[in-house]
């Protein structure tokens, strides 16, 4: 574990489409240097909430070279995780070769991957990642892979994983799994909520996808969890921020930014729209006031 003078907020940015569902890479590259303006210190695209699932493959590797293009390859966790091993592997080495360092692969997905599939499928994606830092990307609920703490153990035992992130989990599922792995295995939770417990309990950082909103309170707190600063009324807004966002609703962080004055689009993936509700009190939130007054 690392201790809270490292901890990172990596944002983990959605992927702009335009009107007709194209990918627009230049709405996405302003959005990733908007982000860098602002101070997080490094992203993770495209995951999640990128909408990785409805991207081609020469979609993804747009978006990761935008990224290490604004970021640099040191601060670009690039995800090229597919349902089966042959496409991540395909992906890892073309990120590669548009310089990405650091690869993020989510477990197999759809069909669920029991403990020895597991391991075998991060064995070929580190095979062909040599000299780059592979990490595991953990989302039970989504992945429908389940993995146990004594099976990221054995995982993390492959040459060349050097950490994992975890969503979906709660903070005690975490702590079950920074238990389970050994010193200096990296572990990064997509729990926006728990940014300030997983400092001080010695994370590597949070991946954050409603920073793509609040991009300036998340840098104000992961910056207080680094200097050890008492910014304990923080706490409040973020949980604020994550209920006005839906807990990072891509709809809803997408008309957030759009109400921030940057073009982010619709999604591609097929979710309801925010209703109206759910607009009114993201715009009415504490902190959406308080990032309308900073603009």
């Amino acid at each position: 574990m690392t201790g809270p003078s490292r901890f990172q907020l990596i944002a983990a940015p959605v992927t702009v489409f335009g009107d007709d569902g194209e990918l627009d890479l230049g709405a996405t590259r302003t959005l990733f240097g908007w982000l860098h303006e602002c101070g997080v210190d490094g992203l993770f695209t495209p995951g999640t909430t990128g909408e990785f699932t409805a991207l081609d493959d020469d979609e993804r590797l747009r978006v990761i070279e935008a990224a290490l293009e604004e970021f640099g390859a040191d601060d670009v966790i690039a995800h090229v995780g597919g349902a089966a091993a042959r496409q991540t592997m395909r992906l890892a080495q073309a990120a590669q070769r548009a310089g990405a360092t650091r690869l993020a692969a989510i477990t197999p997905y759809y069909f669920p991957a029991g403990d020895e599939a597991l391991v075998e499928y991060v064995k070929r994606v580190t095979d062909v990642s040599a000299g780059a830092s592979v990490y595991l990307y953990v989302f039970p609920s989504r992945a429908v892979t389940t993995v146990a703490p004594e099976a990221l153990a054995r995982v993390a035992e492959v040459p060349g994983l050097v950490g994992a992130k975890v969503s979906g989990l709660s903070f005690a599922e975490n702590e079950a799994y920074r238990a389970a792995v050994p010193d200096g295995f990296e572990l990064y939770s997509g729990n926006d909520v728990d940014l300030v417990r997983l400092a001080e309990a010695g994370y590597a950082g949070v991946v954050s996808g409603v920073s793509n909103v609040f991009p300036e309170l998340f840098v104000r707190a992961a910056r207080a969890a680094r200097s050890g600063q008492d910014d304990s009324e923080l706490q409040p807004r973020i949980d604020a921020a994550v209920a006005a966002t839906g807990a990072a609703d891509i709809g809803l962080l997408k008309a957030g930014l759009t109400r921030r004055g940057l073009e982010a689009g619709i999604p591609r993936i097929s979710i309801n729209p925010p209703t109206r509700e759910q607009l009114a009190a993201l715009e009415s939130s504490a902190p959406f006031e308080s990032a309308r007054h900073s603009l």
